[in-house]
């Protein structure tokens, strides 16, 4: 994600996009390589969230960036008492309407849902081992004032968030081109999950664990 406290250069580097769009606004990455991006794009009056957008598109980060003034305690509060319950229900949901879903339309569906049912069941599997592990060791830790080696919840971020990459992947961006109301929901609830991680895992990586 680009941030406004990158140079032009780490920005090329974190997405392949900005050197193109940067030459697009007339900007000569070699004059600028080494300046801040924000300012940069102030040069040529341009707009940081409107050149984000354009090549991320629309910031879904913009309403967990309120955190960034809020406490550890009280960052680490609101993901245990909100974040994990929520998409722990959410996955449980997930779940169980892909069974009923695949039983339902085994034969129309069903080797096409159970690849990506596999993929769920890889994703709870996953929240429900780092959930437990960070409120159980590196939460626990980090309120207690300790310092925390965070690198390994990272890596398992990088990874929850390739799996569900893999289904938009297998899903065309969750739309299965089907009038099957079970299945249209399941797409749904996918997307609102998969959505909900993302500010998630932002909100840890950028926020908490550089406190």
């Amino acid at each position: 994600m680009l941030r406004k406290d990158m140079t032009v250069e780490e920005a090329v580097m974190e997405n392949k996009d900005v050197m193109p769009k940067l030459a697009d606004m007339g900007i000569d990455y070699n004059l600028v390589a080494m300046e801040n991006l924000n300012d940069a794009l102030g040069e040529k009056n341009i707009d940081f969230d409107r050149f984000v957008e354009e090549i991320e598109g629309p910031n879904i980060y913009k309403e967990v960036e309120q955190f960034r003034d809020k406490s550890i305690e009280e960052i680490i509060k609101h993901i245990v008492t909100v974040i994990h319950p929520y998409e722990l229900d959410m996955v449980e949901q997930i779940d169980s309407g892909f069974r009923k879903t695949i039983k339902k339309y085994y034969k129309e569906r069903g080797e096409q849902l159970f690849v990506i049912y596999e993929i769920v069941l890889l994703i709870k599997a996953e929240l429900v081992s780092h959930f437990s592990s960070e409120e159980e060791f590196e939460f626990k830790e980090a309120l207690k004032g300790k310092e925390v080696d965070f690198e390994n919840l990272i890596a398992e971020h990088e990874k929850t968030i390739g799996l569900f990459d893999r289904i938009k992947v297998l899903t065309h961006s969750y739309n299965l081109n089907t009038e099957i109301s079970e299945i249209k929901e399941l797409e749904d609830k996918m997307k609102t999950l998969d959505t909900h991680m993302r500010k998630h895992i932002y909100l840890e990586n950028e926020i908490l664990f550089k406190k």
